[in-house]
């Protein structure tokens, strides 16, 4: 028998695991917990094969063979591939590749991304000038994304259960800008998505993997430091939905609602409150106000969305003189030859690629834990539910059974009478 308390009851278990879910596990080992996690090792396997395709610029057979080897993977993996198609001014054969874990939640999205494409143009003072025998193996820019996405969702796809939410990863085509000549701007991949394959009931907390691996525990080589860095190691950023200064969003049109406020505070807690439970130092790995924009986080925010960019190293050294960090990007320079070179050797940078990793693995099992705990209280409600149908069904029984015989006493003591 159904009972009125029930829905409501489920409802708020819902509204309080959604809200609350970084305070579940925090205490646990999450990687001695899980039955897979991701390695740095092989991400940056995935990260060179990547750039094993060549200069994956639009609309090239490079940018092609990438992706459909992006897909091969996730099919080998058991993963059922979206391949999102289209087409823009100056992209006629664009396409992101998506899969999709099904949660609990069909409303509310934990969505993962990095871009597949690269671009090569010059750098500052004279930057986004293009030139014919400029190529980029994109190794950093965005390999490392890449492939460390596709580690995750190895890893993922060798969990049991159900997330509480629904998780998509997605690698975008055309994040990049083509340079000075362009009639538009890049994060075109990553637009079409939340544009066009988002539901409006839909709510989304984006996760934007793009230029990590040279960053904490990566020592600072010696050649920074005797450029004037003083910094004992690079800096892992993760660039979030702003609390205090919203300007760089609001200056471009975004109305910045209670709601959205609210969210971005929830998800800097849960981001510091992971790095928290994996012991990452500050200020090397830093939850900060995103004011800048610059990578595919930014049309997610500018739709409503909460979002994150976790992000190697600094980008702005040109604007700030911030002789700790030196980014490749966007240059014949971004192989990973120079990523190992900066880093000090393919360990360090397997160690900087299991940092970013480790928030993202830890984000993910969290929310599968707190969908496991879900299914639980439901067990447990339809348990009380049952139980407490049986409780009615033998109470009316028992009314009945004294009914009964309490008419049969009656019955026979009325004959007596007789």
């Amino acid at each position: 028998m159904a009972q009125p308390w029930r829905p409501l009851l489920l409802a708020l278990v819902l509204m309080s695991s959604t809200l609350l879910t970084g305070s579940m596990g925090q205490e646990q080992n999450v990687a001695e917990e899980a039955p897979a996690w991701p390695e740095g090792s092989s991400a940056y396997d995935n990260m060179v094969e990547m750039t094993n395709f060549g200069y994956r610029k639009i609309d090239t057979a490079a940018n092609e063979n990438a992706r459909n080897w992006i897909a091969s993977e996730l099919e080998s993996m058991g993963y059922e591939v979206e391949r999102q198609a289209f087409t823009t001014a100056l992209c006629n054969n664009c396409e992101n590749i998506v899969v999709t874990i099904e949660g609990i939640l069909k409303d509310d999205w934990r969505v993962v991304g990095a871009h597949h494409d690269a671009i090569c143009y010059s750098p500052p003072p004279l930057i986004g000038v293009t030139y014919a025998t400029c190529e980029s193996s994109g190794a950093y820019d965005d390999g490392t994304g890449s492939g460390a996405l596709l580690e995750l969702a190895e890893t993922f796809s060798q969990w049991n259960g159900t997330p509480l939410h629904t998780w998509k990863l997605a690698w975008w085509d055309y994040e990049e800008w083509q340079g000075t000549g362009s009639p538009e701007g890049g994060g075109m991949g990553s637009l079409h998505f939340v544009e066009q394959q988002i539901p409006d009931e839909v709510n989304v907390t984006y996760v934007n993997l793009d230029m990590f691996a040279l960053n904490w525990p990566v020592p600072t080589p010696f050649a920074s430091q005797l450029a004037g860095c003083d910094e004992e190691y690079w800096t892992l950023y993760m660039f979030t939905s702003p609390v205090d200064d919203w300007s760089y969003y609001e200056d471009r049109g975004l109305e910045v609602s209670d709601e959205m406020r609210l969210y971005a505070q929830w998800f800097q807690d849960h981001l510091k409150a992971i790095n928290t439970n994996l012991s990452h130092p500050e200020p090397w790995v830093s939850v900060i106000d995103d004011t800048k924009g610059n990578s595919d986080h930014y049309n997610f925010i500018m739709n409503n969305h909460t979002a994150t960019w976790i992000r190697g190293q600094h980008q702005y050294v040109y604007e700030e003189g911030d002789a700790c960090e030196q980014t490749p990007k966007h240059a014949q320079s971004d192989t990973v030859t120079t990523i190992n070179t900066m880093a000090g050797g393919r360990a360090n940078v397997e160690a900087g690629l299991q940092t970013g990793l480790d928030i993202v693995a830890t984000m993910a099992w969290w929310d599968w834990t707190a969908g496991q705990n879900e299914r639980n209280e439901e067990d447990t409600l339809t348990t009380m539910g049952e139980q407490s149908d049986l409780v009615i069904i033998a109470s009316i029984a028992a009314f009945l059974g004294l009914i009964g015989a309490a008419s049969f006493v009656y019955l026979r003591y009325a004959r007596l009478d007789e």
